[in-house]
């Protein structure tokens, strides 16, 4: 679900997005196939802002042919740097796959099923949202300092990309991802996210996990939680993802909250003393 920051980017982009129009949720037939919400059951008739709020699959789907078509998300998804490799500075890096074509795959894409994506990709895509519309390279090393003599003998260079998404559409998703947190409804899905003082927002995700037959398995998921510190201007993003962990059967929150907030609060703490 995690994608859903995405696929909303690209329709607010094009222009086209209207997140006070509504939708049914619960469930959306495309060709032969039943998509369904997170709870099975849906929230009634919402707008694609709650349904942004809410992690709705179905809100996802109806986004095609409303505000978007699969050739716009495939092209927002390669600008955005998913299916390619970002030239982190580790071997073995992946591109991924955008393998997208019919109309229930291209829905599935929208919120995350049926594509690969990399960590590394997220945290380049999430990028441009800190860094007002231009994605950063990732790297791993930021400098390295001979201790012996406190010179620096090497220094990353900040690697910045073209603009990719205007001021407008990066404070509407930011807008977004801060209800998703901090929102009053008891139905927003990162409520658990919340770090007292301090303005957190983001997004969650469960991916079901595919077994080796190509199908999805049951009871047997990714959790996982993707959030900036502080909405105006952000300084760090979080990506935590937790692979299947034991007695949990669905849903994210429960278990990624307390991890994700206390590496959270870890950074706040180390930004304050070195601030002092």
């Amino acid at each position: 679900s995690t994608m859903k920051i995405y696929t909303y980017m690209c329709a607010i982009e094009k222009g086209t997005y209207d997140g006070n129009a509504t939708f049914k949720s619960g469930s959306i037939t495309i060709e032969d196939a039943t998509i369904k919400d997170w709870n099975n059951t849906g929230f009634g008739t919402i707008s694609f802002d709650k349904g942004f709020e809410y992690s709705s699959n179905v809100g996802v789907s109806h986004m095609f042919g409303k505000f978007i078509n699969k050739n716009d998300l495939r092209d927002c998804l390669t600008k955005y740097g998913f299916g390619k490799i970002t030239g982190v500075d580790l071997s073995g890096e992946v591109s991924g796959k955008l393998g997208f074509k019919y109309p229930v795959e291209v829905a599935n894409a929208g919120f995350g099923q049926g594509i690969t994506t990399t960590a590394f990709q997220h945290l380049q895509a999430l990028s441009i949202i800190a860094n007002n519309g231009k994605p950063l390279t990732p790297h791993i090393v930021s400098k390295i300092v001979n201790t012996n003599n406190g010179k620096t003998t090497y220094k990353r260079k900040v690697e910045e990309g073209e603009v990719v998404a205007s001021q407008k559409t990066i404070n509407k998703i930011k807008s977004l991802m801060y209800n998703v947190v901090n929102s009053d409804d008891p139905l927003a899905t990162g409520k658990r996210y919340q770090v007292e003082g301090f303005d957190i927002i983001g997004k969650t995700g469960t991916a079901q996990k595919v077994g080796e037959n190509g199908k999805y398995m049951e009871n047997n998921y990714i959790l996982s939680f993707i959030g900036f510190l502080n909405s105006e201007n952000p300084e760090y993003i979080v990506y935590i993802a937790l692979d299947n962990p034991k007695g949990i059967t669905q849903y994210g929150g429960t278990v990624s909250a307390p991890i994700a907030k206390n590496i959270m609060k870890n950074i706040i703490l180390m930004i304050t003393f070195y601030r002092l």
